[in-house]
């Protein structure tokens, strides 16, 4: 039924309830006799002025009078009850205010007290329209004291400022959000730090990045953040199905999903979700759509382990931030694929044995190239080169490498103006190396060199041509000795001849091998005499004494030929011949500029020699060619009775050259000959 409008005691309370819009329609239409206040004719003096006051305001404000605390309230605070209003008009503020009794309550009770209190900013969670709310506000309370000096009420002047701290806030996330993903290069520490700013600004107890395969249509939840107590999800992989058609389809189209309580409303009674969502502590929750091509590829989603409802600014505000982790992951991960690349070209540039260097051309007044800049080198090419990179980087080459030559500029110059690559050889004088270099042009102007240090290669080759004329030179040497062996040798018949050419010839392959061994270094003199003599042994005592001494290449075959024509002259002659014959061979090396070689052969214990032999026989010409002839040395052989004494000596030169003398008379048929 209507309400009854009281009838006031005097016009000054009428002039009092007058105005004030709404409320104040409200407050002349309340029957006030059935509240502790009683009909306003009896309200104090101080009550009626702060109604009238507060009813004239614009203003939020409100009075709670009384020891019940009674709230009166005008226009401007009516939208901060919400849903509370007009039912608070009357109430006591502790019915009405329930929700926040811990936060206010003690305050009040400072009014009530005497103790005014003014705050700037207070964040109260209200339930004020049937759900939980973060609400923000500046106020005073201030004490009202009536006739007798007591306290009777409290008088607040207030202001929401919820809009304006949650614009603030979200600017102020917008800004660290943004700031955070631009200094990130890795996509999951992207997703990381996109989840833990959204998780802690919504406050909620789970937020996360989650990718739908392309292929199998599963999601996979790739990192998340969760609030203490939270069960993690990261890493599991569900088919998009199973979380039913309204979550499924939503998300596919490219809508935003969001539910108070999973486990009531249409979600729940669509897809009996209670287990699932129950095991994965979500009651509340986000879930918004990154579709891509038409094709749903990711979703960013926040969670509550209690019923909560999502405004539509929190809606738009993880929508934003799903597209902006969208937009970070993208450039994160191209960012990532490019270092990847990169590291994995580095590694190749820093580990390849070529060297490489990157440079720029710089051409002269009348447009030829004329030095080149050195860009990039890698270390390979300071090893190839033995150059340190810090010296040529950023200079030209005409100053890094002082006498490097024109050629250089010059090949460079036309790969880089005609594109056209150059494979070539050259000695760079400066550094005495040779390079094998690949030279291309990379942008106009600019070349790469890709090369080897070939010195190695180029020094073996001349080594392989200065042995392959030394080999022709030592082969006709030889062939000269053996053809000089063939037609200087005289026997009485063919078998004969046969024997003293193989021993001669053979003498000469000893000496061969013993230079190729020391790779036509020289030759060790006691292995010379050991490897001629073995031929001739048959238990004879032989001692051999005297240094270490090699002989030059040249002198080691005409030594052996000497040291054969003596042992075989022994052998038919001499001491060898048989078996209590002794030899011995000493020598001595002598100092100088030209070392002089000593070497004297002694023979005892064979046939004695009655006189000196009065015919020259091959073997003597062959000592007299060789030490005197070829190597500029003496012979002296002196036949004591009991044996051939023989005293060499000659000078080991190292490029002596030599080859066996023509024939000089006719060697003895038979008997008792000199060598």
């Amino acid at each position: 039924m209507p309400a009854v409008l009281p009838v006031h005691a005097d016009p000054e309370t009428d002039a009092v309830l007058a105005g004030g819009g709404a409320l104040g329609g409200l407050i002349r239409a309340h029957d006030w006799s059935a509240t502790p206040l009683g009909p306003p004719g009896t309200w104090p003096q101080a009550l009626k002025t702060l109604v009238a006051v507060m009813l004239g305001s614009r203003q939020p404000m409100f009075i709670t009078w009384g020891p019940e605390r009674i709230m009166l309230y005008n226009d401007g605070y009516a939208p901060i009850l919400g849903a509370r209003h007009p039912g608070a008009l009357g109430a006591p503020f502790p019915a009405v205010w329930f929700d926040i009794q811990a936060d206010v309550a003690p305050i009040l009770d400072r009014a009530y007290a005497g103790e005014g209190t003014h705050m700037d900013d207070i964040t109260l969670v209200m339930t004020r329209n049937g759900y939980p709310e973060e609400t923000h506000f500046s106020f005073s309370y201030t004490p009202v004291r009536d006739e007798t000096g007591a306290v009777a009420g409290m008088f607040c002047a207030c202001a929401e400022t919820t809009g304006r701290v949650l614009v603030e806030r979200r600017q102020h996330f917008r800004l660290v959000l943004e700031e955070r993903l631009r200094d990130l290069a890795d996509p999951r520490e992207v997703m990381a730090a996109a989840a833990e700013l959204l998780g802690h600004h919504l406050r909620c107890d789970r937020a996360g990045y989650a990718e739908i395969g392309a292929e199998d249509d599963l999601l996979t939840v790739v990192r998340e953040w969760c609030a203490p107590g939270m069960p993690a999800l990261e890493g599991r992989r569900r088919p998009l199905a199973d979380f039913g058609p309204v979550l499924a389809e939503g998300l596919r189209a490219g809508r935003i999903v969001a539910f108070t309580d999973a486990l009531d409303g249409e979600l729940a009674a669509a897809e009996a979700t209670d287990a699932r969502f129950a095991a994965a502590c979500i009651r509340a929750g986000i879930a918004v759509p990154l579709v891509k091509a038409g094709r749903l590829a990711a979703a960013f989603f926040a969670h509550a382990a209690v019923p909560r409802r999502w405004t539509e600014e929190e809606q738009s505000l993880v929508r934003e931030v799903a597209e902006r982790t969208w937009a970070a992951l993208g450039r994160a991960r191209a960012e990532a694929a490019l270092r990847e690349s990169e590291a994995r070209w580095r590694g190749l540039f820093t580990r390849m044995h070529e060297g490489f260097a990157l440079c720029e051309m710089v051409h002269g007044s009348d447009g030829r190239a004329v030095d080149f800049r050195y860009l990039e080198v890698n270390h390979a090419w300071e090893t190839l080169t033995g150059v340190p990179a810090a010296q040529v980087l950023g200079r030209l080459a005409s100053e890094a490498i002082p006498g490097i030559e024109p050629f250089w500029a010059e090949t460079y110059g036309r790969v880089a103006e005609t594109g056209e690559p150059a494979h070539f050889e050259f000695r760079l004088a400066a550094l005495d190396r040779w390079f094998e270099v690949l030279a291309y042009r990379t942008e106009p102007g600019r070349f790469a060199a890709l090369f080897l240090n070939v010195t190695g290669r180029k020094l073996a080759e001349e080594r392989q041509a200065l042995l392959a004329r030394e080999v022709d030179h030592r082969a006709k040497n030889a062939l000269a000795v053996v053809q000089s062996v063939l037609r200087l040798t005289r026997a009485p018949d063919l078998p004969a001849f046969v024997r003293a050419v193989e021993g001669r010839v053979a003498a000469l392959a000893r000496a061969q091998s013993l230079l190729a061994d020391d790779r036509w270094h020289g030759a060790d003199l006691r292995a010379l005499l050991e490897a001629e003599l073995a031929p001739f042994l048959a238990g004879q005592q032989v001692e051999l004494d005297g240094p270490g001494v090699v002989l030059p290449v040249r002198a080691a075959q005409p030594v052996a030929m000497a040291v054969h024509e003596l042992a075989t002259n022994a052998v038919k002659h001499g001491a060898l011949s048989v078996p209590g014959g002794r030899l011995s061979v000493h020598w001595t090396l002598g100092a100088g500029a030209t070392p002089l070689l000593r070497l004297r052969w002694v023979e005892a214990g064979g046939p004695a020699i009655p006189q000196t032999p009065t015919r020259r026989g091959f073997g003597s010409r062959v000592l007299d060619g060789t030490i005197r002839g070829q190597l500029g040395g003496s012979i002296d052989l002196s036949w004591e009775p009991t044996g051939l004494a023989c005293d060499l000596c000659l000078p080991l030169r190292g490029d002596a050259d030599w080859t066996l003398p023509g024939p000089a008379g006719q060697p003895g048929a038979g008997g008792r000959g000199g060598p």
